[in-house]
């Protein structure tokens, strides 16, 4: 399987992550993917199917939207699968979507019923006709940005945002007081925005930065990430839940989709550590 990934053009840079295309896929595959922000999934050959948790797997759409995910989830590839991806940053969600992210967390949507079955048919017949990767994309980006309603997100987003890419131990004490909010209040907000309570988001991202250090530098970042956690219990747990592996068979395996989606990103020139991390 190939995976390349490429950043998004200037105006959408504070909106969406990372392009990403999978290609090359030759023989049938089950993949864990890191717990994100939500996903645009745009099947362009092939079939796949999407787990979350202990549910069964089930078909993906053509255009499929992945909302959050509170921990990694599954996909299975088939042989011929293209398929074209990318993350929306959560200024991104409230602009394309506008809806409460808990009502789409760790679940598969079908894009026809966000957007009409007329609208998504034209996108893919599309990106059928484009012949290459960065038209794709062009295409892409241009559904989207008419879809984005105008100046439609900034605080409290700013701020989480802030705390989640910066804040060195993801205390959520700092983030109620950026916020001047308290704790029921904080977790309402992070809930609407980002899918999550803020006590998970501070679990995830935790996992997530040890992950991306994990894919680039090995061991030493492991034992560097035990200070973020209470106990080498806990950091296995965490690690388990939100990137669906041990740490440890992660760390020999970086030639895995997950480690290879970190480390793919930076490759690509993704510096925003939202966008590099989910």
């Amino acid at each position: 399987m190939r995976l390349d990934y490429q950043l998004p053009s200037a105006p959408l840079r504070s909106l969406v992550t990372v392009h990403a295309f999978v290609a090359e896929v030759q023989a049938p595959a089950t993949e864990v993917l890191l717990a994100m922000l939500p996903n645009l999934h745009v099947r362009l050959a092939g079939h796949s199917r999407y787990g979350f948790g202990d549910a069964p797997a089930r078909p993906a759409p053509r255009v499929a939207l992945v909302g959050p995910t509170s921990e990694a989830y599954r996909i299975e590839l088939e042989p011929g699968l293209e398929m074209l991806c990318l993350g929306l940053l959560p200024a991104g969600w409230n602009a394309l979507l506008g809806a409460p992210a808990q009502d789409f967390a760790d679940q598969l949507f079908d894009g026809a019923g966000l957007w009409g079955e007329q609208a998504v048919e034209r996108l893919c017949d599309m990106l059928a006709a484009d012949r290459d990767q960065a038209t794709r994309i062009r295409t892409l980006e241009r559904f989207l940005m008419l879809r984005m309603r105008p100046g439609a997100a900034a605080h409290p987003l700013a701020a989480t945002d802030h705390w989640l890419e910066f804040s060195p131990d993801l205390s959520l004490d700092t983030l109620a007081a950026s916020l001047d909010v308290g704790s029921r209040h904080l977790r309402r907000l992070t809930l609407e925005h980002y899918g999550a309570s803020s006590k998970t988001l501070a679990m995830k991202y935790r996992a997530l930065r040890v992950a991306a250090s994990m894919a680039s530098r090995g061991a030493t970042a492991m034992e560097q990430a035990l200070g973020l956690f209470a106990d080498q219990a806990h950091l296995t747990r965490d690690f388990r839940r939100f990137v669906g592996w041990m740490p440890v068979a992660f760390m020999r395996q970086r030639q895995n989709v997950a480690a290879y989606t970190l480390a793919g990103r930076r490759q690509a020139g993704a510096s925003r550590p939202l966008s590099l991390l989910s």
